[in-house]
C-alpha cells in the first residue's frame, strides 16, 4: 500500500506540473478566441471586481503625469481603463474589432503599427497573459516609446490563488481566464531591464478568492485583509511600472525602419570643387 500511495503522489505531481507548464509556458492556442472569451468574462461579477480594481491601480500609476500619446493594448476589455483627459490621445490595440469610444487599431501585442520612440505610455492589460510570444510584445513596447516614456504592465500572478485554480482547471485546448498564460513577474521585470527599462513599481494586488459569485466575493472580505497582510506576494496580478532609460538603443529590424512618403528615391550628394583646379 505504501507504494502504491508514493505512485499516487508522484502521478498527480507529474500531471500539476504538465498543467504548469502549460499555462506558464504555452498559453491559448488561439489568441484572438482567447480575447473573445476574456471580453465575455470581464462582464461577470468577478471580472467586474477586478476591471474595478485594476482602474485604481493603474489611475496611481499615471497619477501627476501627462503625455500626447497613450496607448493600451486590450486583452478583450474593449474600453480605456486610463482618463482619456490626462492626453492628448488615447488609443487601443486589439486583436478583434470592437466598439470602444476611442480610435481602435486591430494589430498583435507582438507587432505594433508604431513609429519607432512615437509613444509617451503604454499599458499592457493582460496582454502578456494571451499573446504568442510576450518577450517579444515588452520588446516592441520598448521600440515604440519615446526615452523617458512609461510601461506599465498588469499581469495575473502564477504564485496566487488564481494561479493555482488555473493549475486545476485548465486544459490544453481550453479557453478563458483559466487558460490564460499566468506569467512569473520577475521574468518580465527582468525583460524590462535587458531592455533598457528602470523598474518604478514591482507589486502584487488583488486578493479576491476565485470565484465568481457575488455573495462570497462580499462575505470574504475579511479573508482579503489577512491575506493581503500575511501573503502580499500572493495577490492575483502584478503591477510592473517602468519608464524607458534614455542611454541605449534597441536594434530595428528593416520592417521598422519605413522611408517617409516626402523622401525623394533619389538622394542628391554635394561636392566641394578644389580650389586647387
Amino acid at each position: 500500500m505504501g507504494i502504491l500511495n508514493v505512485l499516487r503522489v508522484f502521478i498527480l505531481v507529474k500531471r500539476l506540473g504538465q498543467r504548469f507548464k502549460q499555462v506558464y509556458h504555452y498559453g491559448p492556442n488561439d489568441t484572438r478566441y482567447q480575447e473573445l472569451t476574456l471580453s465575455q468574462w470581464y462582464q461577470t461579477a468577478l471580472g467586474q471586481e477586478l476591471i474595478e480594481a485594476e482602474r485604481a491601480l493603474i489611475a496611481r500609476a499615471i497619477a501627476g503625469r501627462f503625455g500626447a500619446s497613450m496607448v493600451q493594448l486590450d486583452s478583450g476589455f474593449h474600453d480605456i481603463l486610463f482618463e482619456q483627459r490626462l492626453f492628448g490621445s488615447g488609443i487601443i490595440v486589439s486583436q478583434l474589432e470592437n466598439r470602444a469610444h476611442c480610435p481602435v487599431v486591430c494589430a498583435k501585442p507582438e507587432d505594433l503599427p508604431f513609429e519607432p520612440e512615437s509613444l509617451d505610455m503604454l499599458l499592457m492589460h493582460h496582454s502578456l497573459d494571451l499573446c504568442e510570444n510576450p518577450y517579444q510584445a515588452v520588446r516592441e513596447g520598448a521600440l515604440a516609446l519615446k526615452p523617458g516614456g512609461l510601461l506599465i504592465v498588469l499581469g495575473f500572478n502564477p504564485f496566487s490563488l488564481w494561479g493555482l485554480r488555473s493549475m486545476i482547471q485548465s486544459r490544453a485546448s481550453g479557453y478563458g481566464v483559466w487558460n490564460s498564460r499566468f506569467i512569473r513577474s520577475g521574468r518580465v521585470g527582468d525583460w524590462m531591464q535587458l531592455l533598457n527599462f528602470e523598474l518604478e513599481r514591482h507589486e502584487k494586488h488583488i486578493f479576491l478568492p476565485p470565484v465568481n459569485r457575488p455573495a462570497w466575493l462580499k462575505g470574504l472580505a475579511l479573508g482579503e485583509n489577512i491575506q493581503r497582510k500575511l501573503l502580499p506576494f500572493t495577490g492575483a496580478v502584478y503591477l510592473l511600472v517602468g519608464y524607458k532609460q534614455v542611454f541605449g538603443k534597441i536594434h530595428t529590424n528593416s520592417k521598422r525602419q519605413r522611408r517617409n512618403f516626402m523622401e525623394p528615391s533619389v538622394s542628391v550628394t554635394s561636392t566641394i570643387s578644389d580650389p586647387s583646379r
